[in-house]
């Protein structure tokens, strides 16, 4: 298994978890409201995940993690992105790195799955939902935990789609799923090879999931795949070159995916911001945020969002916490107040 440039890595670690498909009643969990943390802005971070409230109108970045004291440091912090500055709001059930968390547009309410703390996920193995005010666990994964898998929400059907990820025993995974908030159904069909840290998002031109890139057992890779509910589509587009760990979201103002930065395996981290029209990429710019892995992106209701992820630096490998907002072509750092 590849070994992402830092003292460790969640996705990469032995996990201790199995699970079968099974249905449970929402056992909700009140988290109160955080006590105010002396801080603007969340702490420097990577692999955490950073998604938009159409209701609301904002973004909210969920956890992740740093290096700290030789081991690890795992946060559980809730932040929203509105009115050019950073709010925290409320906190997840437990630390969470490495997972994926998607808007479901048709029940109102953020979907969690995968990701993990320490060296095991933690003990649900399950799909974890969120109201705005509790969280509650609304089912079990059919193989137990999965690291870095890829999570999207297709809006055109309601459905989550799963695809890919790291399972407990650390090997890549090739099989495709779709979560209705009720039941997982497996969907047999061939399809990308397995694969994990790939980005999955939904296109919002040709109204389904695509998928970029990604880490295989073979190799880093750089093709570019669509699931349209029922059967998986190879695109034969040219375009970025390959990655994994990425940062990718949907631009909803200009009716495009953004792909943004990546590793590519070897020593090099990169700093490309391309764009999905429904047919093909196009390189949107060469210039703006540092390079960096395990970024994120998010629609923020006027352009694209990117906190945090992983840069290098002379003195090694180095957390970011900086905001960085899209508008077209050109990347706008913002400064914090």
């Amino acid at each position: 298994m590849p070994t992402l440039p830092t003292t460790r890595l969640v996705a990469a670690s032995v996990f201790l978890l199995s699970g079968s498909i099974a249905q449970v009643g929402f056992d909700s969990v009140s988290v109160p409201r955080p006590p105010a943390s002396g801080r603007d802005a969340p702490e420097a971070r990577a692999h955490h995940q950073l998604v938009y409230d159409p209701v609301k109108r904002r973004a909210l970045l969920f956890g992740g993690s740093t290096p700290r004291n030789g081991g690890h440091h795992f946060f559980d912090d809730i932040w929203s992105w509105g009115d050019g500055g950073w709010q925290r709001v409320a906190s997840l059930p437990f630390p969470r790195s490495s997972h994926r968390v998607v808007y479901d547009a048709h029940r109102g309410k953020m979907v969690l799955f995968g990701g993990g703390h320490g060296t095991s996920f933690a003990s649900d193995s399950g799909f974890w939902e969120w109201d705005g005010r509790a969280w509650g666990m609304a089912g079990v994964s059919p193989y137990g935990g999965m690291g870095e898998p890829g999570m999207c929400y297709d809006s055109s059907r309601a459905r989550i789609v799963l695809f890919g990820g790291w399972d407990g025993a650390g090997q890549v995974t090739g099989e495709t799923w779709e979560w209705t908030g009720e039941e997982l159904v497996r969907f047999g069909v061939p399809g990308p090879a397995a694969r994990a840290g790939h980005a999955f998002v939904y296109d919002p031109q040709g109204r389904r999931c695509l998928l970029f890139g990604g880490q295989s057992d073979e190799g880093v890779l750089a093709d570019t795949w669509a699931w349209n509910g029922t059967a998986w589509l190879q695109l034969h587009a040219s375009g970025p070159t390959a990655r994994w760990v990425s940062a990718t979201a949907a631009d909803h103002a200009n009716q495009r995916v953004i792909l943004f930065s990546g590793w590519d395996g070897d020593e090099r981290l990169l700093s490309d911001t391309w764009a999905w029209d429904g047919e093909d990429w196009k390189l949107v710019s060469n210039d703006g945020p540092p390079a960096r892995i395990s970024g994120q992106l998010a629609f923020d209701g006027r352009g694209v969002l990117l906190f945090g992820g992983r840069t290098r630096t002379s003195e090694g490998f180095q957390d970011l916490d900086d905001t960085w907002e899209l508008r077209g072509s050109a990347w706008i750092p913002v400064p914090m107040r």
